[in-house]
């Protein structure tokens, strides 16, 4: 009788080993589910969304009832109407994905394990696609964030900028929640009132399973919470100071997700006036010195910053900003800007959260002789949406004090 598999020994077996690329390309349907159970498994999406495996169809139906069922009931009386089934569907626009990978023949031969290394390599580059796509899900933002050349490509410029297109690909989570039902912390710490001021704002009828909501946050805001739990003379501090037991304010689960950032990037685009006309950016306070300001413009060719002082100036309190007297932008401009914010916090249920993922994945493999490296290429179409915004409330400009 063979063991039971881990998800990992599974991959390995059963997806992502160099003989299997080398004659498939296309994962079919069974290496297709475990890989998809793999990358699931390795991110924070694992209990707390509903991940939907796609064939063709990237419509997904949700049904309600769309108002009351109930009636008045008369004996020998035909009830007067009927109540039926109203359905709708759920849009996931697909992105189609890419990780390359190259592996060279003198590190293949001088490592330590042989030949096996491109099966190794190509599973770290599996975990770190888990780690990219849960980054998709939550920061996406079609506007396309400004980002150092250096810190997304390799031998990129440490000094200029060029817009994240990864990031770009869709709107994730944290965009799409500023369609919800909004509470402002106004600064805020995270602690009673702001959970209390978030689930007040949830409508009733979301609330009644109450073991399926989630608070969504970062790890380092859910941190703030524990610490100031943990100050607490009672069972509860202990425990949050001792353990790694579950918080549950109000009797709902405290998430905190790996990659969600404790000070989220916002880009926004906005048309700044001749100068000394302030315009306010839509989150505040900003992080000091956070900000990145560029003509809208900006894409793939490396380009500096406008100047803080010089080109405009702006109130890292109120968010106002404004093009400065004399500088690049003085006439006015459209401009792209791109700051963190303040913390921010997701309610709602986990199931509201989907993901879909293409069962039509593919890991192909090619060798470059000229090169003498191995190339892989993993492939595959992902998207995300929320089924329900009225079930869900973002909270936004939380303070960063514990």
């Amino acid at each position: 009788m063979s063991k039971n598999l881990t998800n990992e020994e599974l991959v390995q077996k059963a997806v992502i080993t160099a003989d299997a690329i080398a004659s498939q390309g296309r994962l079919n349907a069974q290496q297709s589910e475990k890989f998809i159970d793999y990358v699931v498994d390795m991110s924070g999406l694992k209990n707390n969304a509903r991940v939907v495996r796609v064939t063709t169809d990237w419509e997904i139906d949700k049904i309600g009832i769309g108002r009351r069922a109930a009636m008045p009931a008369a004996e020998a009386v035909n009830p007067s109407g009927r109540r039926g089934i109203t359905t709708s569907k759920v849009t996931i626009t697909p992105k189609t994905i890419i990780v390359p990978v190259e592996i060279g023949d003198e590190f293949r031969q001088e490592n330590i394990e042989g030949e096996s290394v491109d099966d190794t390599i190509i599973r770290i580059f599996a975990r770190q696609l888990a780690n990219d796509l849960e980054e998709l899900f939550l920061s996406a933002d079609t506007l396309g964030p400004a980002v150092l050349e250096g810190d997304i490509k390799d031998n990129g410029s440490t000094t200029l900028y060029i817009k994240d297109n990864y990031l770009a690909l869709m709107d994730g989570w944290l965009k799409l929640a500023r369609g919800a039902n909004v509470y402002n912390a106004a600064g805020a710490g995270i602690g009673p009132s702001v959970f209390s001021g978030m689930k007040k704002l949830l409508p009733q009828k979301f609330q009644r399973n109450p073991a399926d909501l989630r608070f969504i946050t970062s790890t380092d805001l859910e941190q703030n919470y524990r610490e100031k739990v943990s100050t607490r003379a009672t069972a509860a501090g202990d425990s949050a100071l001792h353990s790694a037991q579950q918080l549950t304010p109000y009797g709902v689960r405290l998430e905190g997700y790996p990659l969600f950032p404790f000070n989220p990037t916002v880009v926004q685009h906005i048309t700044l006036p001749a100068a000394a006309t302030t315009v306010t950016l839509g989150f505040m306070p900003i992080v000091s010195g956070s900000e990145i300001v560029h003509l809208q413009t900006l894409d793939q060719t490396p380009t500096a910053k406008l100047v803080k002082d010089t080109d405009y100036e702006i109130n890292y309190t109120t968010g106002a900003i404004n093009a400065k007297a004399g500088g690049a932008i003085a006439g006015g401009a459209d401009v792209k800007v791109t700051y963190q914010a303040s913390p921010q916090c997701l309610l709602t249920s986990y199931m509201n959260f989907i993901v879909g993922i293409s069962k039509d994945i593919t890991i192909e493999k090619d060798r470059d002789i000229f090169k003498r490296v191995n190339q892989y290429a993993i492939t595959a179409k992902v998207g995300c949406n929320f089924e329900e915004l009225t079930a869900l409330v973002f909270g936004k400009n939380i303070g960063e004090s514990v």
